[in-house]
């Protein structure tokens, strides 16, 4: 069997506190956050969490390539597998070391991001499929109805129907003896995330995301019903589409999810719906290929190292002439030296499972290029998400082909000081940046193209093929991807930014755009990584209460132009150069309390993550006030009035923080630590 999945030590397992993530994500070199993040550990499943309570065990297995949570629960010898992966062998490995048979596999919905590993169980264990009788499941299944319950050993499942995401959610209440709550753990699915949850435009169909998001709003309501003490448990964490802002913890609760979940702290059905059914990013063409194989129960494989059929040059060139794909699974940089034309270069170092789906045709003929490890590795991954259909791989490699007398093709990684020169002289080439309309509008080189790899096809409908184009990303992931799908669509001159974004801003070139003030100051390496810290907000009304049952205690910093300061402030506010706020919190103890200001809560939130994310655990509570100066006018000052919390968007959330300051006036009181939540999405 082909065995990947990585242990945590022995000693860590035994930890059981709340929160506390066994395998966190290191922080990203600026060069290559694909490298950074989704390495050979983000392949394999990793123990997140595992708790013990009498003889009962929970364990949470995290697949960092597809930002999937999954888990194992057992008591009395028996045990039940929530949300599998594809690739099961871990599950059974463990629950044979724990004394466990797998007697249950739960599916909390028909998961559109994977492919489920629940006929691999039936198959391999005898184990008994349980999901919601909404799902319209053709396989053999124990059809779910709101409130039913089974027993696990000692241990009670319950399950409520919490649509939403889709019209089968199923939320599962784990109902532990001896457990500090009742219920101890739910298992909540795409329902609830930590710190979102789950979109509700993947159903397709008649059913709108408007009517699935009115359904959100219900399922929300009721969970929140549920004790404060619960542990909240997802299928998905940072980097999921089944999702925005969802953070890099593992585990939650209800009363933190409560207190700072956006969704959780809109109590109005229409703010609810609107905040929903807004800025969702388009659904990967391949969600929904996996929610009808899902739904009709996926093929059982033989998962073994076997690559697929070794194919001559002869045969891949014919295949390529009937419109087969090619996937180049090496690095950019190799192929940049030399391709087949018209291949696609999805590294394994990446989310090549994910970026696979997004831009290859799920029912093209596929074959692979590059050495044995990365054919296999390729191989395995795509099988997650229901690519079957590897017709072969090219026999040697790039070297075969060539060998072969077969041409190959070379693209262009342009440096960045050769991109800024022509820049400089007006000679630059058509750039393209190929990445999402967010991250465009947050930071970019200039006012140039945006086409994002997802919408590829633009590429021929907008530029001139004739004339030569510059592709850019991050850290040239994306871009490299895109040359060859530009290849594919007829362009003849077309290269990549070497390094991306962050080669460019490292490289100390002019940018632009809403965070370019702030990279400039501190580089690619701050707006690099995923593990950020997350300000809290403050709500008008809360702070208007604050300042005036405790002045003393906050410490307001104002990050507005002074003629906006002098032409209107908060009592007591002082007014700090954005530059100068990480050296003023600095110089706080650290039971401070310090609220940043702005006009609506943008700049403020950007400026107060970066602040967290320098100082990190000896920085003071940091705040942000909810819509800003012109919020807290609007509600306080005209109306007298007060407002429910109002939550400043995540992705406005950076990753490091500003430079020197004076020090400020000191002020007293701790708060929970900020919330991670990754701001970039799938790729770089």
């Amino acid at each position: 069997m082909h065995v990947r999945y990585r242990r945590i030590p022995a000693a860590l397992s035994a930890l059981s506190a709340l929160g506390v993530l066994l395998a966190a994500p290191a922080a990203l070199a600026s060069g290559d956050a694909e490298a950074g993040t989704h390495g050979d550990e983000a392949a394999t499943p990793q123990l997140a969490f595992n708790e013990t309570t009498g003889d009962f065990v929970i364990r949470q297995y995290e697949l960092g390539c597809l930002s999937q949570l999954t888990y194992l629960i057992g008591s009395g010898g028996e045990a039940a597998v929530v949300d599998p992966q594809r690739d099961v062998d871990h599950y059974i490995r463990d629950a044979e070391a724990l004394g466990l048979q797998i007697k249950k596999v739960i599916l909390t919905h028909t998961n559109a991001d994977f492919v489920a590993g629940h006929m691999e169980l039936r198959d391999r264990v005898g184990a008994e499929i349980l999901i919601s009788g909404a799902s319209g499941s053709k396989f053999p299944h124990h059809a779910l109805e709101d409130g039913d319950k089974i027993q696990l050993g000692g241990a009670t499942l319950e399950f409520w129907a919490t649509p939403g995401h889709t019209l089968d959610a199923m939320t599962t209440l784990v109902h532990v003896p001896g457990a500090q709550a009742d219920p101890a753990y739910i298992l909540s699915g795409d329902t609830l995330f930590i710190g979102g949850i789950g979109r509700p435009d993947l159903v397709g169909g008649d059913i709108t995301p408007a009517v699935l998001a009115n359904k959100a709003f219900d399922s929300i309501a009721r969970l929140k019903t549920l004790p404060d003490a619960t542990k909240v448990l997802p299928a998905h964490g940072a980097g999921s589409l089944c999702g925005a802002h969802l953070s890099t913890d593992t585990v939650s609760t209800i009363k933190a999810e409560k207190d700072t979940n956006p969704y959780l702290l809109l109590d109005k059905r229409s703010p609810f719906v609107a905040k929903v059914v807004s800025g969702l990013p388009v659904a990967p063409q391949y969600f929904k290929h996996n929610v009808a194989m899902n739904r009709q129960g996926p093929p059982v494989l033989k998962w073994n190292d076997e690559l697929p059929p070794q194919k001559s040059a002869a045969q891949i060139a014919a295949a390529i002439a009937k419109g087969a794909w090619i996937l180049d699974l090496r690095s950019q940089h190799d192929y940049a030296q030399g391709h087949i034309k018209g291949s696609i270069n999805v590294a394994v170092r990446g989310r090549l499972d994910t970026w696979t789906g997004i831009v290859v045709p799920f029912d093209a003929d596929i074959f692979l290029v590059g050495s044995e490890a990365e054919v296999k590795e390729a191989t395995f991954r795509l099988r997650r998400v229901g690519y079957d259909r590897l017709k072969g791989h090219v026999a040697g490699g790039v070297a075969g082909w060539q060998a072969a007398g077969m041409p190959l093709r070379k693209s262009r990684l342009v440096a960045p000081s050769d991109l800024a020169r022509q820049i400089a002289n007006g000679e630059e080439p058509m750039v393209v940046d190929v990445r999402t309309p967010s991250e465009y509008a947050a930071h970019r080189l200039g006012d140039y193209a945006n086409i994002p790899v997802n919408e590829y096809q633009r590429l021929a409908t907008t530029l001139d093929k004739k004339r030569p184009v510059i592709l850019m990303c991050n850290s040239a992931y994306r871009s490299s991807m895109a040359v060859g799908l530009a290849e594919r669509e007829g362009f003849e001159d077309v290269g990549s930014l070497d390094g991306g974004m962050h080669a460019w801003v490292d490289a100390g070139n002019a940018t632009t755009g809403e965070d370019a003030a702030h990279i400039a100051a501190n580089g690619a390496a701050s707006h690099a990584g995923p593990a950020m810290a997350l300000p809290e907000v403050i709500a008008p009304a809360a702070l208007a209460t604050a300042l005036m049952d405790a002045p003393r205690l906050y410490t307001l910093l104002d990050v507005r132009a002074p003629w906006q300061f002098a032409e209107y402030h908060l009592p007591g506010a002082v007014n700090v150069a954005p530059e100068a706020v990480a050296a003023q919190v600095r110089a706080l103890p650290a039971a401070s309390r310090v609220v940043i200001l702005d006009r609506d809560g943008t700049i403020a939130y950007a400026i107060a993550g970066a602040v967290l994310g320098e100082l990190g655990a000896s920085a003071p509570s940091v705040r942000v006030l909810s819509g800003g100066t012109a919020a807290y006018w609007q509600q306080i000052e005209l109306s007298g009035g007060s407002a429910g919390a109002m939550a400043v968007p995540a992705s406005y959330a950076p990753t490091a923080a500003p430079t020197t300051a004076p020090a400020p006036t000191p002020a007293p009181a701790p708060a929970p630590p900020a919330r991670k939540r990754a701001k970039r999405s799938a790729g770089c």
